[in-house]
Protein backbone atom coordinates (compact mmCIF):
# COMPACT_ATOMS: atom_id res chain seq x y z
CA UNK A 1 0.00 0.00 0.00
CA UNK A 2 2.62 2.30 0.88
CA UNK A 3 3.95 1.18 -2.29
CA UNK A 4 1.07 2.46 -4.36
CA UNK A 5 0.62 5.77 -2.31
CA UNK A 6 4.38 6.80 -3.36
CA UNK A 7 3.63 6.01 -7.03
CA UNK A 8 0.28 7.84 -7.36
CA UNK A 9 2.11 10.67 -5.98
CA UNK A 10 4.94 10.73 -8.04
CA UNK A 11 2.59 10.31 -10.95
CA UNK A 12 0.52 13.26 -9.63
CA UNK A 13 3.98 15.35 -10.04
CA UNK A 14 4.63 13.97 -13.79
CA UNK A 15 1.22 14.37 -15.14
CA UNK A 16 0.42 17.26 -14.34
CA UNK A 17 -1.91 19.72 -17.67
CA UNK A 18 0.60 18.93 -20.58
CA UNK A 19 -0.74 18.44 -24.33
CA UNK A 20 -0.62 15.27 -26.29
CA UNK A 21 2.42 16.56 -27.90
CA UNK A 22 4.40 17.81 -24.82
CA UNK A 23 3.76 13.96 -23.46
CA UNK A 24 6.84 11.47 -23.71
CA UNK A 25 5.91 8.05 -24.53
CA UNK A 26 9.14 7.05 -22.93
CA UNK A 27 7.72 8.36 -19.29
CA UNK A 28 4.47 6.83 -20.12
CA UNK A 29 6.58 3.04 -20.76
CA UNK A 30 7.95 3.50 -17.20
CA UNK A 31 5.35 4.56 -15.36
CA UNK A 32 3.07 1.77 -15.99
CA UNK A 33 6.27 -0.56 -15.19
CA UNK A 34 6.39 1.16 -11.79
CA UNK A 35 2.37 0.91 -11.53
CA UNK A 36 0.45 -0.78 -14.36
CA UNK A 37 -1.73 2.00 -15.39
CA UNK A 38 -0.21 5.08 -14.54
CA UNK A 39 1.25 5.55 -17.83
CA UNK A 40 -2.45 5.45 -18.95
CA UNK A 41 -3.15 7.57 -16.76
CA UNK A 42 -0.24 9.96 -17.72
CA UNK A 43 -1.40 9.89 -21.15
CA UNK A 44 -4.85 10.43 -20.45
CA UNK A 45 -6.31 6.66 -21.47
CA UNK A 46 -8.14 6.73 -17.93
CA UNK A 47 -10.60 4.02 -18.53
CA UNK A 48 -7.88 2.05 -19.32
CA UNK A 49 -5.47 3.18 -16.33
CA UNK A 50 -8.46 1.72 -13.94
CA UNK A 51 -8.34 -1.18 -16.16
CA UNK A 52 -4.59 -1.92 -15.68
CA UNK A 53 -4.92 -1.00 -12.08
CA UNK A 54 -7.80 -3.14 -11.12
CA UNK A 55 -5.74 -5.89 -12.74
CA UNK A 56 -3.01 -5.22 -10.66
CA UNK A 57 -4.68 -5.44 -7.80
CA UNK A 58 -6.76 -8.49 -8.13
CA UNK A 59 -3.35 -10.57 -8.88
CA UNK A 60 -1.75 -9.19 -6.04
CA UNK A 61 -4.74 -10.14 -3.70
CA UNK A 62 -4.85 -13.67 -5.19
CA UNK A 63 -1.23 -14.01 -4.68
CA UNK A 64 -1.30 -13.16 -0.72
CA UNK A 65 -4.68 -15.80 -0.75
CA UNK A 66 -2.90 -18.24 -2.13
CA UNK A 67 0.02 -18.07 -0.60
CA UNK A 68 -1.02 -17.11 3.02
CA UNK A 69 -3.31 -20.99 2.14
CA UNK A 70 -0.64 -22.64 0.84
CA UNK A 71 1.63 -21.71 3.80
CA UNK A 72 -1.26 -22.15 6.53
CA UNK A 73 -1.44 -25.99 5.24
CA UNK A 74 2.41 -26.24 4.75
CA UNK A 75 2.31 -25.94 8.53
CA UNK A 76 -0.92 -27.67 9.28
CA UNK A 77 1.30 -30.96 7.50
CA UNK A 78 4.17 -30.34 9.24
CA UNK A 79 2.72 -30.46 12.48
CA UNK A 80 1.35 -33.85 11.11
CA UNK A 81 4.56 -35.23 10.44
CA UNK A 82 5.74 -34.10 13.76
CA UNK A 83 2.91 -36.03 15.42
CA UNK A 84 3.36 -39.06 13.71
CA UNK A 85 6.62 -39.98 11.73
CA UNK A 86 9.71 -41.03 14.14
CA UNK A 87 12.63 -40.13 12.60
CA UNK A 88 14.42 -43.02 15.75
CA UNK A 89 11.95 -45.43 14.44
CA UNK A 90 13.80 -45.30 10.55
CA UNK A 91 16.91 -44.79 11.82
CA UNK A 92 16.30 -48.22 13.45
CA UNK A 93 15.08 -49.82 10.59
CA UNK A 94 17.99 -48.01 8.61
CA UNK A 95 20.41 -50.43 11.33
CA UNK A 96 18.28 -53.22 10.59
CA UNK A 97 18.26 -53.10 6.96
CA UNK A 98 22.24 -52.48 6.85
CA UNK A 99 22.78 -55.73 8.94
CA UNK A 100 21.34 -57.48 6.22
CA UNK A 101 23.36 -59.65 3.35
CA UNK A 102 24.10 -56.73 0.80
CA UNK A 103 21.92 -58.81 -1.77
CA UNK A 104 18.67 -58.66 0.59
CA UNK A 105 19.00 -54.66 1.22
CA UNK A 106 17.09 -52.26 0.52
CA UNK A 107 18.98 -49.46 -1.96
CA UNK A 108 18.63 -46.50 -0.33
CA UNK A 109 18.48 -43.67 -2.55
CA UNK A 110 17.98 -41.10 -0.16
CA UNK A 111 19.80 -38.74 2.15
CA UNK A 112 18.05 -37.74 5.13
CA UNK A 113 18.92 -34.02 6.41
CA UNK A 114 18.23 -32.94 9.64
CA UNK A 115 15.87 -30.17 9.58
CA UNK A 116 17.99 -27.86 10.49
CA UNK A 117 20.15 -28.63 7.76
CA UNK A 118 17.49 -28.50 4.58
CA UNK A 119 13.75 -28.59 6.27
CA UNK A 120 11.97 -28.42 3.07
CA UNK A 121 13.82 -31.58 2.01
CA UNK A 122 13.31 -33.36 5.10
CA UNK A 123 9.44 -32.92 4.87
CA UNK A 124 9.22 -33.92 1.21
CA UNK A 125 11.05 -37.18 2.15
CA UNK A 126 9.40 -38.64 4.95
CA UNK A 127 6.43 -38.25 2.52
CA UNK A 128 7.32 -39.05 -0.76
CA UNK A 129 9.69 -42.39 -0.97
CA UNK A 130 8.93 -45.68 0.34
CA UNK A 131 12.42 -45.61 2.23
CA UNK A 132 11.15 -43.81 5.12
CA UNK A 133 7.70 -46.07 5.16
CA UNK A 134 8.89 -47.07 8.99
CA UNK A 135 8.84 -43.96 10.27
CA UNK A 136 5.01 -43.49 10.18
CA UNK A 137 3.48 -44.43 13.31
CA UNK A 138 0.76 -46.72 11.62
CA UNK A 139 3.08 -49.17 10.41
CA UNK A 140 3.68 -51.70 13.27
CA UNK A 141 4.70 -54.73 11.63
CA UNK A 142 8.30 -55.97 12.24
CA UNK A 143 11.11 -54.52 10.01
CA UNK A 144 11.55 -55.89 6.37
CA UNK A 145 13.61 -54.61 3.33
CA UNK A 146 10.63 -54.97 0.94
CA UNK A 147 9.32 -51.70 1.90
CA UNK A 148 7.17 -51.32 -1.43
CA UNK A 149 5.27 -53.86 0.24
CA UNK A 150 4.47 -51.64 3.19
CA UNK A 151 0.99 -49.64 3.30
CA UNK A 152 0.61 -46.64 5.47
CA UNK A 153 -2.52 -44.85 5.57
CA UNK A 154 -0.89 -41.86 7.50
CA UNK A 155 2.02 -41.36 4.98
CA UNK A 156 -0.76 -41.25 2.19
CA UNK A 157 -2.59 -38.69 4.08
CA UNK A 158 0.80 -36.69 4.66
CA UNK A 159 1.38 -36.17 0.76
CA UNK A 160 -2.49 -35.33 0.36
CA UNK A 161 -1.82 -32.68 2.98
CA UNK A 162 1.46 -31.50 1.57
CA UNK A 163 0.11 -31.47 -1.89
CA UNK A 164 -2.49 -29.21 -1.07
CA UNK A 165 -0.14 -27.39 0.16
CA UNK A 166 2.18 -27.50 -2.87
CA UNK A 167 -0.97 -26.28 -5.02
CA UNK A 168 -1.65 -23.24 -3.36
CA UNK A 169 1.88 -21.87 -3.57
CA UNK A 170 2.30 -22.59 -7.10
CA UNK A 171 -0.58 -20.80 -8.03
CA UNK A 172 0.90 -17.83 -5.97
CA UNK A 173 4.13 -18.14 -7.91
CA UNK A 174 2.30 -18.26 -11.25
CA UNK A 175 0.18 -15.10 -10.23
CA UNK A 176 3.25 -13.39 -9.32
CA UNK A 177 4.56 -13.46 -12.80
CA UNK A 178 1.54 -12.63 -14.10
CA UNK A 179 2.15 -9.02 -12.32
CA UNK A 180 4.93 -8.68 -14.29
CA UNK A 181 3.23 -9.40 -17.58
CA UNK A 182 1.14 -7.19 -16.73
CA UNK A 183 3.24 -4.11 -16.16
CA UNK A 184 4.77 -5.03 -19.77
CA UNK A 185 1.41 -4.79 -21.64
CA UNK A 186 0.43 -2.15 -19.81
CA UNK A 187 3.95 -0.25 -20.12
CA UNK A 188 3.62 -1.13 -24.15
CA UNK A 189 0.07 0.36 -24.43
CA UNK A 190 0.68 3.28 -22.31
CA UNK A 191 3.37 3.96 -24.73
CA UNK A 192 1.25 3.34 -27.79
CA UNK A 193 -1.33 5.58 -26.79
CA UNK A 194 0.70 8.20 -26.19
CA UNK A 195 2.37 7.90 -30.09
CA UNK A 196 -1.04 7.83 -31.47
CA UNK A 197 -2.00 10.77 -29.97
CA UNK A 198 0.88 12.90 -31.14
CA UNK A 199 -0.31 11.74 -34.54
CA UNK A 200 -3.80 12.09 -34.05
CA UNK A 201 -4.12 14.87 -36.74
CA UNK A 202 -2.96 12.30 -39.21
CA UNK A 203 -4.58 8.34 -39.79
CA UNK A 204 -2.91 5.93 -38.09
CA UNK A 205 -3.39 2.01 -37.32
CA UNK A 206 -2.19 0.81 -33.73
CA UNK A 207 -2.95 -2.00 -31.58
CA UNK A 208 -4.43 -1.68 -28.32
CA UNK A 209 -3.96 -4.31 -25.59
CA UNK A 210 -6.28 -4.91 -22.88
CA UNK A 211 -5.09 -5.79 -18.99
CA UNK A 212 -3.56 -9.14 -17.90
CA UNK A 213 -6.76 -11.23 -16.58
CA UNK A 214 -5.56 -13.46 -13.77
CA UNK A 215 -5.62 -16.54 -16.38
CA UNK A 216 -3.15 -14.69 -17.72
CA UNK A 217 -5.05 -13.40 -20.75
CA UNK A 218 -5.26 -10.52 -22.89
CA UNK A 219 -6.63 -9.04 -26.17
CA UNK A 220 -5.25 -7.32 -29.14
CA UNK A 221 -7.25 -5.04 -30.91
CA UNK A 222 -6.37 -3.05 -33.97
CA UNK A 223 -7.73 0.57 -34.18
CA UNK A 224 -7.77 3.43 -36.73
CA UNK A 225 -7.69 6.93 -35.45
CA UNK A 226 -7.98 10.07 -37.65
Amino acid sequence: MRYLTIALLLCGLLIGPASAQEKSPKKAFFLSLLVPGLGELYSGAKWRAAGFMASEALTWLAYVSWRSKGNDLKADFRTFADQHWRETTYHAWQAYNQSQPESQQYYETEHLPTKAEDTQQYYELIGKYAQFIYGWDDVTSSFTTTNMDIQSTLQHDYETQRNESNKYLKRASRIAGLTVLNRIVSAIHASAYVRTQQSSSNASVWLDLSPIDWRGRSTIELKKSF
